[in-house]
């Protein structure tokens, strides 16, 4: 039988190889990482932009917002002829209800 010794030796010689392969791992890493070419960031060569460039950019930004502008106006008018017809439509039917509806009622 195995004595409680030998058991004891042989799990410190296992833990001993699995150390030792774990700083083998490490080493790796580690050489690997320091071998590893640097890495540069790359940017795109683009040449200078002229006067007509930026003016035509900005010309699109104003020519945007002015769509935006012309839209919102158009929406907000839109919802202010819609708010009219319908508050008109109901103190019409009102109306309608009270004074000539009533009417033919009494007759």
């Amino acid at each position: 039988m195995n004595s409680p010794n030998d058991e004891h030796r042989e799990l410190q010689r296992r833990e001993q190889e699995l150390q030792k392969r774990e700083q083998e791992l490490r080493l790796r890493e580690l050489e690997a990482e320091i071998n590893q070419p640097p890495l540069y960031k790359t940017v795109k060569h683009e040449q200078p932009e002229g006067k007509l460039q930026r003016w035509g950019r900005k010309a699109i930004l104003v020519g945007k917002f002015l769509a935006f502008v012309i839209v919102g106006y158009g929406v907000v008018k839109l919802g202010t002829i819609v708010a009219s017809i319908a508050i008109v439509g109901a103190i019409a039917f009102i109306g309608y209800k009270i004074f000539l509806e009533g009417d033919r009622t009494r007759r």
